[in-house]
């Protein structure tokens, strides 16, 4: 790979490489460079390295996602034992009130002459009354301070647990901070790469050649699946009758592909298909089959194969929302996801192929 190149990949790749680059000695600079190169080449690979990238951004959406939600938890929470505290401290404070009242009313009691109280019943059966009152509401008084004490002790735990939910929404506002701009990184390393591809030849020629991989891969693939023996009306009498499986234009059909910059010509194998701008773009199956394949495929992002019977299939790529599952027998028309950008190097449309054995045939022979 030429230095330039691995230059760039790595600006695009790793961040804070540009920065550790410029500091280093170029002996430094150069070893760092040469290791990211073995990566990119030897271990990754062009295309996957940006399904890499993507992956992970993803990943990291789900834990913003879930990160958020927690912060909703955690900031429920602290109103909640905020509110608890507030109403525990109001009850404190009647109770201190009261407690207040009655400690003044048992001190006046106790600053009198005790002459005078012992002589101011009149009899002893009078005297035992008034002790005995005396004794019950002093004893009224020991449970008003337990229930105080009782109080102040709810207090404080509901002041723990509120400092407590305070700290945890901090670490999880961090914990949010941190991985919003971690994934801010990964869009921007997955735009620079793309840049990259269309200003570099050396970067172009190693996506055509990625992509040439994955096509085999996917032919593989579709050659492994398990053949679907069903014998209804069958997918080649529909030429020419189906609906395409999104509203919108083909942007780029199907065959030979001249590079407007660097004249290299590859061969488009399906179409590439671009949506409008209206909201919920689903993508629908052109004709009934079953789902033969879900899941990631590099170069193509999540991706739906249907096998039509008796070698036909039809492949729906950079898909997202998706609708379906294995095994399922979907029918014409039915919606089986929404259009996405998931592996796509030019943003959010639908790729779709019509294949035959594992071969591609031209799409627009095949619809109206």
């Amino acid at each position: 790979m030429a230095p330039t190149v691995a230059l760039a990949l790595a600006i695009a790749l790793l961040p804070g490489v540009a920065l550790a680059a410029e500091r280093s000695e170029p002996s430094e600079r150069e070893q760092l460079l040469q290791r990211y190169g073995q990566v990119l080449e030897k271990q990754l690979g062009l295309l996957q390295t940006l399904d890499h990238i993507e992956q992970h951004a993803e990943e990291l959406q789900g834990q913003i996602l879930r990160l958020s939600a927690e912060r909703t938890r955690a900031t429920d929470a602290l109103h909640e034992a905020e509110r608890q505290r507030a109403a525990a401290q109001a009850r404190l404070e009647v109770m201190r009130l009261a407690v207040q009242a009655r400690l003044r009313a048992v001190l006046r009691i106790a600053q009198l002459p005790s002459l005078r109280f012992a002589l101011s019943h009149g009899d002893f059966a009078d005297s035992v009354r008034k002790d005995r009152l005396l004794r019950r509401l002093i004893g009224q008084d020991k449970v008003r301070l337990a229930e105080y004490r009782a109080q102040l002790t709810n207090l404080e735990t509901l002041t723990r647990q509120r400092d407590a939910a305070l700290q945890a929404l901090d670490q999880l506002d961090l914990d949010l901070h941190r991985q919003k701009a971690q994934a801010e990184s990964e869009r921007r390393d997955k735009t620079a790469l793309l840049a990259e591809i269309d200003a570099d030849r050396h970067v172009h020629q190693r996506a055509v050649k990625d992509i040439d991989l994955a096509h085999q891969a996917l032919t593989a693939h579709i050659e492994a699946l398990q053949e679907w023996h069903e014998r209804k009306y069958t997918f080649s009498m529909v030429q020419g009758k189906l609906l395409p499986p999104i509203g919108g234009r083909v942007e780029v059909g199907f065959g030979e592909i001249k590079h407007p910059r660097f004249g290299t010509t590859t061969l488009h194998r399906g179409l590439d298909l671009r949506a409008g701008s209206g909201p919920g773009q689903a993508v629908r199956a052109v004709f009934w089959g079953r789902v033969a394949h879900l899941g990631w495929l590099t170069g193509y992002g999540e991706t739906i194969i249907l096998d039509h019977g008796r070698g036909w299939h039809t492949i729906y790529a950079h898909v997202e929302e998706v609708k379906v599952a294995v095994g399922e027998v979907v029918k014409s028309r039915q919606r089986i996801a929404d259009i996405g950008q998931t592996g796509s190097l030019k943003g959010r449309y639908l790729y779709f192929e019509i294949r035959h054995k594992g071969q591609p045939v031209d799409p627009g022979l095949w619809l109206r």
